[in-house]
């Protein structure tokens, strides 16, 4: 792999993660204020998101490269597809929720 690709493949790992970040902190936020909740509002917030292809694209990749690669191809699967490229744009916002439970 080239020194510009490992450069790039770095910096989309790197949006990713603080994508993620963001979304955890503006969950906890309003699990907060809002405080009577049972459960917190990240997966209604998931629900509502809207992502592209190269969003989801990213954060699989960074999820892969963190070593849940089986994992991440589990979850590809869960939705029909034999890949990334296969999954229905209607399902991003499910799928994107579900990496983010992979731990």
């Amino acid at each position: 792999m080239s020194r510009m690709s490992e450069l790039s493949q770095a910096l989309d790992e790197m949006v990713a993660c603080g994508e993620g970040l963001i979304r955890a902190a503006n969950a906890i936020r309003n699990y907060l204020s809002e405080g009577t909740e049972t459960e917190p509002p990240a997966k209604e917030e998931a629900a509502d998101a809207q992502y592209s292809f190269t969003d989801v694209r990213r954060a699989f990749s960074a999820k892969s490269h963190a070593g849940y690669t089986e994992q991440v191809k589990a979850l590809i699967t869960r939705y029909g597809a034999d890949k990334l490229s296969a999954i229905k744009e209607e399902d991003f916002p499910a799928i994107m929720a579900d990496l983010e439970a992979i731990v």
